[in-house]
């Protein structure tokens, strides 16, 4: 097939973007190796400033409303704080993922599933050929998007992101419905988890429980932490359906995501937010961001996608570098950071408004002032020293 535009992988990033390039005349033809609907790892949360970038709305696919959380760090008491509006939707990927799918068909795009992508080759005059088992297609540009170890960017010859955080997540099943306590809450339970937390999440008929952090130091306890933050709650592990683990991939300084005709999004570009581990926001966004590039270089405006990487920079990266710093400053010292979040309220209104898409973690980390906003840098730093201490010492 002779196509503008083929994206590989049809997730929240793949399929955001070949809607976009559709919208703006482009031929696309996105293609997944999965068939679907199928399932993900992944906690299944949209958050209102995820789903604001979107032209329709996910009702059609929302399982709960967030207004709240049920917040724990150790064994320490438990606080419920209540939000002023909803903060985030929840959803499961094998639904989210086939509905967006279905609004890029709606723009126009071809869609192929069960299409696993074996190579992709750069021709001489500038076009690419993709190879999937049993078909050849040809294309002007390139997306990849099926994820951080990826075919696309693998043979594209992009840097694949870093997998420095892990989480193991299951399902408890309530077929009835899901007991009140845990409806339009998320559970956090912090402390025990190195650079991570643990999660329930409500779904329409099950609550999804899982826990997440540094590789290094959870990799080989995820089970062991699964187990607790069950126990903790009055789950048994033994019940959980569904029980999978996957990678967290971040962005290193400098990688590259833009060239000549080709370009990666979502996870393949690593754009995870290394505070809360959330990935849908930066696959949607940067999802966003690559169509009107695209646009420009099929209509021979430009001879590359750079201006694409030039966006990621200039409006996802200075959250994702300022989402490091806070991490590293949270997860060094959890306690007093809960604890305003379970008992000031201005606390937890900016991290209810950031997750909103109110606010940006940059503008809360300058409401410090000048001083406050200098000092991020080398606190992160320390608090980097003590937490790798601190994993050393086990």
């Amino acid at each position: 097939m002779q196509t503008d535009v083929i994206v590989v992988g049809a997730g929240p990033a793949g399929s955001t973007a070949a809607r976009g390039i559709a919208e703006r005349g482009g031929e696309v033809l996105l293609l997944d190796r999965a068939k679907f609907p199928r399932d993900k790892p992944c906690g299944g949360g949209v958050t209102i400033r995820c789903a604001s970038l979107l032209p329709f709305s996910l009702d059609p696919v929302v399982e709960d409303v967030i207004t709240g959380a049920r917040m724990k760090i150790r064994g320490h008491r438990e606080v419920t704080r209540q939000a002023t509006a909803p903060i985030t939707y929840m959803t499961q990927r094998r639904r989210l993922d086939a509905f967006l799918v279905e609004q890029a068909q709606a723009a126009g795009v071809e869609f192929r599933d069960g299409q696993g992508v074996t190579d992709i080759t750069r021709l001489g005059d500038g076009t690419f050929e993709v190879k999937t088992k049993g078909e050849t297609h040809h294309a002007r540009v390139i997306i990849g998007a099926d994820g951080a170890n990826g075919v696309a960017g693998n043979r594209l010859g992009y840097e694949a992101a870093g997998e420095s955080a892990v989480a193991l997540e299951g399902n408890y099943p309530y077929p009835e419905g899901v007991p009140a306590e845990f409806r339009n809450r998320v559970v956090l339970h912090f402390g025990d988890y190195p650079g991570g937390y643990g999660w329930i999440f409500p779904k329409g008929d099950h609550v999804n429980i899982g826990v997440g952090g540094w590789k290094s130091a959870m990799g080989p306890r995820l089970r062991e932490l699964l187990q607790t933050m069950c126990q903790t709650y009055g789950f048994d592990v033994t019940d959980l359906q569904n029980l999978r683990g996957h990678h967290l991939p971040m962005q290193r300084r400098g990688m590259v995501m833009a060239a000549a005709g080709s370009a990666v999004v979502g996870d393949a570009a690593g754009l995870v937010d290394p505070l809360s581990g959330e990935g849908i926001y930066g696959a949607l966004r940067s999802g966003v961001l690559v169509a009107p590039f695209v646009e420009d270089y099929l209509a021979g405006h430009t001879k590359t996608l750079a201006g694409y990487q030039l966006a990621v920079q200039r409006d996802l990266m200075p959250e994702v570098e300022t989402s490091v710093a806070l991490m590293e400053i949270f997860h060094a010292w959890p306690d007093p950071f809960v604890w305003l979040l379970q008992h000031f309220g201005p606390f937890w209104g900016g991290a209810c408004a950031a997750i909103r898409g109110e606010t940006t973690y940059v503008d809360l980390t300058y409401r410090l002032g000048s001083p406050g906003r200098a000092l991020l840098g080398p606190v992160a730093r320390a608090g980097r020293f003590v937490s790798s201490r601190r994993v050393a010492r086990g």
